[in-house]
Order: structure tokens, then sequence, then C-alpha cells
């Protein structure tokens, strides 16, 4: 039985942990919950068949041998070293957060702790794997959201752009992985994704150089993201629409990402690369 603890108690953290419940009952134990606003942990706890305790980030660690992170880009940051120096896998849903703070990866080296991503927004990672094995001369994320998933961004506020008023689509951002994950932290993990997939485990001058486009366009009510790589065996073009979740900056298809990921942590088939 897997012990597992929940970092991030909202939307998409309650539905994971739910159908986790549900679904694998057998094999894993929600044993922990931590959250910014302890009432909305205790509020899903009384949701779950064992009513874990709301505690503190270490003492979620000590009981725990999986950690799902639901909570925010910089809570991924933070927690990720901790638990693999600590060898408990992670599961990261704010994959932005292993931009942030990439030393992650050589503590994974060393770790008896995995980390899981899950695809999130986009579709087609399991290609990108395969043709980052060869070399990918470019790799590109054009991400369009309404107007009211943007809004709210750091980068955007500091900057004081309003886009109450925006009539058409504007580009509002074109920047590396690293920058878009810093201006816009809760719309972003789909470039997170996108870059672990194609440079993880190569040295930083063999990465490829990626760039990234962030669109606000008030003529769609889906968020979509559109990919293309070219590399030394061919291109890959993939465009996903997806409609909001009841959070209006997080895909509906993330969200479903998150909860198919636990049938690779827990199921006995693993379908794709």
């Amino acid at each position: 039985m897997v012990r597992v603890g929940l970092i991030g108690c909202g939307t998409i953290g309650s539905r994971v942990a739910l159908t986790l419940a549900r679904k694998y009952r057998s094999v894993a134990r929600i044993v922990a919950l931590h959250d910014a606003d302890p009432s909305r942990a205790r509020s899903l706890a009384r949701r779950l068949p064992s009513h874990p305790p709301v505690v503190a980030l270490s003492a979620l660690l000590r009981r725990s041998q999986l950690v799902l992170e639901a909570a925010s880009v910089d809570a991924a940051a933070k927690v990720v070293g901790p638990a693999l120096r600590a060898h408990r896998s992670i599961f990261v849903m704010s994959v932005g957060g292993l931009l942030i703070n990439r030393t992650w990866q050589g503590l994974l080296r060393a770790s008896r702790g995995r980390v899981y991503i899950p695809s999130g927004a986009l579709a087609g990672l399991d290609g990108m794997k395969a043709m980052a094995l060869g070399r990918i001369t470019r790799a590109t994320l054009t991400s369009r959201k309404p107007p009211r998933a943007l809004a709210s961004a750091p980068y955007l506020q500091r900057r004081g752009v309003r886009l109450a008023g925006v009539k058409r689509p504007t580009v509002v951002f074109h920047g590396s992985p690293e920058a878009v994950v810093k201006a816009f932290p809760q719309n972003t993990n789909v470039a997170a994704a996108l870059t672990l997939a194609v440079s993880h485990g190569k040295a930083a001058a063999r990465r490829p150089s990626i760039r990234i486009r962030v669109v606000a366009d008030p003529t769609i009510t889906r968020n979509i993201h559109e990919v293309e790589i070219l590399g030394d065996c061919g291109r890959l073009w993939t465009r996903v629409e997806s409609r909001p979740s009841r959070n209006p900056k997080t895909s509906e298809l993330a969200v479903r990402s998150a909860i198919a990921t636990l049938e690779r942590i827990f199921g006995s088939a693993q379908i794709g690369t």
C-alpha cells in the first residue's frame, strides 16, 4: 500500500485525490494533506475515506512515500528537492516549478524516488521525447487563451497591461520557457512540459532553442496550444483546443492528464512512450 501525501487541495488536487481514493484504493492510501489554506485541506479530508490529517509540509514528507503536488509553481520548486533528498517520489502538476530550480535533476540521480510529470494540456510529448534522442533544431509553442485567463498574470500587472479592452488576438509575451514560467506561473505548465520533453538529460550547450508565445485572444473560449518541433528525423506539429476547467486558468485536459497519470503510476498497463 503506497502512502500518498497531497500538497494543494484546490480544484485539481481534490479531483486527483478523490479519483485515487476511488479507483486505486487497493494499492494507495492518502495519509496526509497540506494546503496554504488549512480550511480547504480540512474540507477535502472530510470527503476522503481515509480522513487524512492536515499537517505541516515536513510532516507530510515523513508520512508519505509518494507526494502529489497540485499547489503552485513556487510550491513545486520548493518541495521537489526535499522530497528527493528524503527518497520520496513526487508527482508534479505545477510543472513550471521544475524550470525555476533545476537542482532536482542532480538530486534525482542520487535518490530512490522518482519524478512523475503529466503531459498536461499538450499532445505529442511521446513524439517529442523520441525526436529528442536525435537533434532538434527548433521548438516553438504558441499558447492562446481568453484574456480573462491571463489578466492576473504578474508579468502583465507589473507592466500595467489591461486586457479587458482587447478586441483582437494580441501577443502579450515572446521569450524563453524559463521567462514565461516566471511571467505567467499559473498559465504555462505546457511550456515547462515541452521544455523538459525535448531537453531533459541534455547538457545546457546541447539543449535546443525553444521559443514561447502567449496570445490573449478574445475571439476564443478554449485554451489553444500549438507546438512545432523540427529535427533530424522530421517535423512534429500538434494543436490542442481544450475548454477551461472550473478554474479558467487551467485546461480541463490538464486536469484529466493528471488523473490519467495515476494509471501510469498505479496501473498495470502503460500505453505510449
